[in-house]
């Protein structure tokens, strides 16, 4: 790196994948960024500038550079870095330190892991951690796998179980003879039950509600007023049970509150309602929250908003690192955070096994001429956000007029007058 490539950097400031520190003092610092790097995007350390991007330059001797080497020897798993002492003037140098995306995530200093939040460097929770461990492979067991105390299969709803076999055969998933199975064969199947305990998994998706005592295992929903949470609600309400009642729920509440788009086709004489998203593709993307959420977190649950210009369900637990927020909107492999409870959706024909779910929602929100849904990352978590086609000033989508014939318009003028006109009477 010579002085025009380092000013090219400098000129890019502080960011989530460049930070300035002074001097060597501030070399502990520095390592606990680099190791932040490694975990997230990869990026450069220069040592030798301050906060303002001003170059300052420091006198490098032997013994710098051996404590140089000693520091970043506590980054952990052995890392790649890109270690350059860029000369300044009065023999002054800069120490310019880049590092890719580690290969071997997550990586801790000093025994410490950190992440990188914008242009701040941050300690990493522990339940982060140990999801980044257990995608590594280095721990023997997900949470959804770790038995679950305080549970037995009295704790279960049976009819669910025996609703999960019926669908599972009708979608060919499942062999005929599942029908025939103790509770526990199906639970042993389905791997929900290891010698004659439950796992955490048997739990999120069949507990009774009665008998649920997770605080994860919830769903918050929302009519919101406005654009944002700041307005009134129409709907605010908080459910907790098991992953097929939490569907459910979620499935009523935007039935009732999901905008109704009105319109007329120039060959029909009947008005036609339609959702204003699609219904399968908002489905979708609950069965993805709730599959994919980090289950460890006691303290948060999934949420799900419906604003005047736009639905948003979000959920706990970011992406796993090989895969990028670019990468959902085009072909991907499935990397499921939760094996067994994916498998048991996939068993009942409500998922895919091969990361379609993302494929199917984009392509039905582009059949109904609607914007193509976003994604994302935000407080430890990812979430999908649908726009509506238009702003809406209350429950309803105003019908375009524009769209209509003379006559259709007519019609549409005395429906509005007349809540309770019939076929006939229109006719008349």
């Amino acid at each position: 790196m010579n002085i025009k490539q380092l000013q090219t950097l400098l000129a890019k400031k502080e960011s989530e994948t460049v930070e300035f520190k002074a001097s060597t003092a501030q070399l502990r610092g520095a390592c606990e960024t680099l190791c932040a790097f490694l975990n997230n995007k990869g990026g450069t350390v220069l040592i030798g500038v301050n906060d303002q991007g001003e170059i300052k330059g420091q006198d490098i001797t032997d013994n710098t550079r051996q404590e140089v080497a000693k520091e970043f020897a506590k980054i952990e798993p052995h890392a790649d870095l890109v270690i350059e002492y860029v000369s300044f003037k009065n023999n002054k140098q800069i120490i310019s330190v880049t590092v890719p995306t580690g290969k071997h995530i997550p990586y801790v200093y000093d025994g410490r892991a950190f992440y990188r939040n914008q242009s701040t460097t941050m300690r990493m929770p522990q339940h982060h951690y140990e999801q980044l461990l257990v995608q590594r492979g280095q721990l023997n067991h997900t949470w959804e796998e770790l038995p679950a105390k305080g549970y037995t299969i009295k704790s279960l709803d049976e009819e669910e179980i025996y609703r999960t076999v019926a669908e599972g055969i009708q979608e060919k998933r499942i062999p005929a003879i599942a029908l025939k199975e103790s509770i526990n064969q199906i639970l042993k199947r389905f791997k929900l039950l290891q010698g004659n305990k439950l796992n955490f998994a048997a739990v999120v998706l069949f507990a009774k509600q009665e008998a649920l005592n997770l605080p994860q295992c919830m769903i918050k929903m929302a009519r919101f007023v406005g654009l944002n949470k700041l307005g009134n609600y129409i709907d605010n309400q908080r459910f907790e049970g098991n992953a097929f009642q939490i569907l459910e729920t979620a499935d009523a509440f935007l039935s009732r509150h999901l905008p109704i788009a009105s319109f007329f086709k120039t060959d029909q004489f009947k008005r036609i309602d339609k959702p204003a998203l699609p219904v399968m593709a908002v489905r979708e993307a609950l069965i993805n929250a709730i599959c994919h959420r980090d289950y460890s977190n006691r303290s948060t649950s999934i949420s799900l908003a419906i604003y005047d210009d736009r639905v948003e369900i979000w959920n706990n637990g970011l992406l796993p690192p090989s895969l990028k927020i670019a990468d959902l909107k085009r072909q991907h492999d499935s990397v499921p955070r939760n094996k067994l409870i994916s498998s048991v959706f996939y068993a009942r024909g409500l998922i895919e096994s091969w990361g379609t779910g993302i494929n199917k929602i984009m392509d039905l929100c582009k059949e109904d001429a609607l914007p193509a849904p976003f994604f994302e990352e935000y407080t430890g978590g990812l979430a999908i956000v649908f726009k509506f086609k238009t702003v809406l000033g209350g429950e309803k989508i105003a019908i375009k007029n524009s769209a209509l014939t003379t006559r259709q318009k007519a019609i549409l003028e005395l429906m509005k007058r007349h809540d309770t006109m019939d076929v006939q009477q229109l006719m008349a």
